[in-house]
């Protein structure tokens, strides 16, 4: 039988199939983040669960910058699968922002929404910062190069006319964690919750996490239209209360080369009650997985056949 090997050279950039009387097993290659981040935890749980349960099947966990970096490896065929913004699944089809030199995003397939994240920036408790505009003038982490964390911060504070006032620096997020404990950054930001640098400092140090107003809400809505106004509830954070910020959708991509019987078996073991809490046992933002077919395919881009298969044959499917 042939062997798939989906992403065997990560370093060389391209996938390599590998055909012989060997022992049946799909390589999947997954972009998350940096450790510390959201997208780092989820992959790494998912994976495991996926290696676990599918005996043809080996999840490898690529630690990436981001979103941003995920879907630039996607489209340049160095991942199989990866946790990307619809944003950048919308800007990579327009070769828009930080993809205007690369190819169009036309190989990405979505899976399902993996979650929404909300963008936000955190201080300590005792910081003299108490509104978003107090950040003019200091130090602020926008999160590690080419994550969509960079992305989301930057989007933030140029819609509020910020981004030219700030001092900013780019690191990973267990670093930006602490540095702000050490007084090494004023302030960093996120684009996901819980992160577990904030949860550790707000545990350890006590934080305070910025409101936006609903004037600012809007104004980076007239600017960005693919955010929306949330809230962060009172329980993601100890001693943080409801505090309202933008949210992005971010969805599971899939390489269209990857066979679409292995996302519908990947979607067949993740939507099974028990594993579904065992997912968000290992991060809580998995509990948001859904197939939000609809949204996805409105940013201009398919489903995975494999995602279509499994949403049509549960009547999960919408357009």
């Amino acid at each position: 039988m042939k062997k798939h090997l989906i992403a065997a050279c990560l370093g060389g950039g391209l996938a390599a199939a590998m055909a012989g009387p060997v022992a049946a097993q799909t390589q999947i290659a997954w972009g998350g983040s940096n450790p510390g981040g959201v997208m780092y935890y989820m992959v790494g749980v998912a994976g495991t669960l996926f290696s676990d349960q599918i005996d043809d099947l080996n999840v490898t966990q690529v630690t990436t910058g981001g979103s941003t970096e995920n879907a630039k490896r996607l489209i340049a065929g160095e991942l199989d699968m990866g946790i990307v913004y619809g944003a950048h699944v919308y800007m990579s089809l327009h070769n828009e922002g930080p993809f205007q030199n690369d190819p169009k995003g036309e190989m990405l397939r979505g899976v399902a929404k993996a979650y929404e994240g909300p963008t936000y920036f955190v201080t300590l408790q005792n910081s003299e910062i108490e509104r978003i505009e107090d950040l003019a003038g200091k130090r602020v982490a926008l999160g590690p190069p080419g994550s969509g964390t960079v992305f989301n911060c930057s989007n933030m504070l140029r819609a509020l006319e910020l981004l030219d006032d700030v001092d900013p620096t780019m690191m990973t997020f267990a670093d930006a964690g602490r540095a702000l404990a050490n007084g090494q950054v004023d302030a960093v930001c996120q684009s996901s919750a819980p992160a577990a640098a904030v949860s550790e400092l707000a545990e350890t140090r006590g934080v305070r996490i910025l409101e936006y107003t609903e004037e600012q809400m809007a104004t980076i809505r007239e600017m960005y239209p693919f955010y929306n106004t949330g809230y962060l509830s009172e329980d993601v954070y100890t001693g943080v209360p409801e505090t309202r910020m933008p949210f992005m959708t971010v969805y599971w991509v899939a390489h269209e080369r990857v066979p679409a019987d292995v996302v519908e078996r990947m979607l067949e073991v993740a939507y099974q009650e028990d594993n579904r809490r065992r997912l968000a046992e290992g991060h809580a933002a998995w509990a948001q997985m859904e197939p939000d077919t609809a949204n996805f395919l409105a940013l201009g881009a398919p489903m995975h056949p494999g995602a279509e298969a499994y949403y049509k044959r549960e009547g999960l499917w919408e357009e």
